[in-house]
């Protein structure tokens, strides 16, 4: 009988150190810590899903200043990364300061789907060859709405192609010539992998189709940011880890005489210890960081109380007004569309850097853009999809948190007034929607301030595809939100959202 292991992680998203940021007290959870419990030997290999960038306090510190000093390469390196693939938000920074850090990287590179303007791979298949001469193929992708969602200028030298096409045609290249073939895939399931119900067909994830149609060994996904516990589906093995280096998966492949795998794998947690050596190398930047997140910026009367995204979604609050706000400053936009996030929303009485960051996690930019009132009750019906009835109460509609949470997708409409009536069907439920106490006509034009996540479509926000924009700022929202505090001392702005939910 011949062994394999794999260490497999996934949308760490900066996240190195023990810590969330949000708390002074060490949590298990990060990379540096999840790669001192890897026991590497010549017979296993440690698998990165992709999204290294993008979402912690740490790595938008470096990434914001262009610093190539991030300590990312320096972990991966000491973690004894074999294969990685690229995930969506790799691309934020431009595809010039991606190959820095991958020339950095001892790790070989798989994204299949990822090409040049010639339309030649730029990081192909790989092959690793076991210390017991077991051939290991893998097959990586990243999910195609990178070409929805990227700043077109970061991804203009490079072609990103549908993903089911690409990996199909390297799983069957590729399979004659190994024992065992690994997918990894950045993206997630587009439907229930219990029943194959059918949850999403937007194409962001098609994970479900690739286990359902190819066969592959072993799929390893990520994207979503779900706890996936290891298990067979259509004949291959699939997991998912969560995000934030929060957990990691250990999997464990015997082959028998025939060459039939067995797989296993356990979930587990990183402790709080990192490597004395590694820990000295990065604590200079970890300290600079906290020096910038533990700078003060208001002391407010009272602090911003917590609600649950139920409640919030449907009274708003202090915070998401400041940052409808900003926006509206900036821009002199008509409406300011502001969203929730996934965090619960809270602000201290002293309110520092990190407290901002923490109430808006992404370094999105402010786009302004025109809309037309047709347009406008379209978005505003994909909003009103967050809630549903059960037994005649308002909840969050299921859909909204699996397989993926997603309250970031859940916007208000300050300048507007609306109603939103969630007893009537999906695609129905706008009421009264008004702009200055006026209705407004499907064929009016109104002036839109909103992040460049939704600017581009978004959440299947698919209208705004058609809509016209004015200017992408390139301010960062968290940057504008900070400036006005620092500037005016308080929180309270005169900002006027008028909506209800009614069922």
């Amino acid at each position: 009988m011949k062994k394999m292991k794999i260490y497999y992680t996934s949308d760490v998203h900066g996240y190195l150190y023990p810590t969330d940021y949000l708390s002074n007290e060490a949590q298990g959870m990060g990379l540096m810590q999840a790669i001192t419990d890897f026991d590497k030997d010549e017979n296993t290999l440690v698998i990165d899903g992709g999204d290294i960038f993008q979402g912690s306090p740490f790595i938008n510190y470096f990434q914001n200043q262009k610093r190539s000093d991030n300590g990312i390469a320096k972990v991966m390196n000491a973690g004894g990364y074999d294969v990685i693939t690229l995930g969506n938000h790799d691309f934020n920074y431009g595809f010039d300061f991606l190959k820095e850090y991958l020339s950095n990287l001892d790790a070989q590179v798989t994204a299949v789907n990822v090409l040049d303007k010639s339309g030649a791979q730029l990081f192909p298949a790989q092959i690793k060859t076991l210390g017991n001469g077991l051939k290991i193929g893998l097959i990586g992708a990243v999910t195609d709405y990178v070409n929805i969602w990227e700043n077109p200028e970061n991804i203009a030298d490079i072609q990103i192609t549908p993903v089911f096409p690409a990996m199909k045609a390297e799983l069957e290249r590729l399979k004659p010539q190994v024992d065992f073939v690994v997918g990894i895939y950045h993206g997630g399931f587009e439907s229930d992998l219990a029943t194959g119900e059918r949850l999403s067909d937007t194409g962001e994830n098609v994970g479900y189709q690739l286990l359902e149609e190819l066969d592959f060994d072993i799929l390893l996904t990520g994207h979503q940011h779900a706890t996936i516990e290891g298990q067979s589906v259509h004949g291959t093995y699939t997991l998912q880890p969560p995000n934030m280096a929060r957990k990691y998966f250990e999997i464990a492949v015997n082959f028998y005489d025939n060459l039939q795998p067995s797989i296993t794998s356990e979930l587990k947690t990183p402790g709080i210890n990192q490597s004395p050596d590694l820990k000295a190398a990065l604590d200079d930047l970890q300290t600079e960081v906290n020096r910038y997140l533990d700078r003060p910026i208001v002391h407010l009367d009272t602090e911003v109380a917590a609600q649950s995204h139920l409640d919030l979604a449907q009274t708003s609050n202090a915070i998401l007004a400041l940052t409808a706000h900003v926006q509206r400053l900036a821009t002199g936009a008509d409406i300011s569309i502001v969203s929730m996030n996934n965090n619960t929303l809270y602000l201290p009485q002293d309110v520092k850097v990190r407290d901002i960051l923490r109430n808006y996690p992404y370094d999105n930019t402010l786009f302004l853009m025109k809309v037309t009132g047709q347009q406008l009750k379209q978005n505003l019906e994909k909003t009103a999809e967050y809630f549903a009835l059960d037994a005649g109460e308002i909840v969050i509609n299921p859909k909204w948190l699996v397989p993926k949470t997603e309250h970031y997708n859940y916007d208000f409409y300050y300048g507007l007034g609306y109603t939103l009536d969630v007893s009537q069907p999906v695609g129905s439920r706008v009421r009264e929607l008004t702009y200055q106490g006026q209705p407004v006509q499907d064929t009016d034009v109104l002036s839109v301030a909103l992040n460049n996540y939704r600017a581009v479509g978004g959440g299947e926000y698919n209208v705004y595809k058609a809509a016209e924009v004015v200017q992408d700022t390139g301010l960062t929202i968290q940057d504008l939100m900070i400036a006005y505090l620092e500037k005016t001392g308080q929180l309270q702005v005169d900002e006027q959202l008028k909506f209800k939910v009614i069922d």
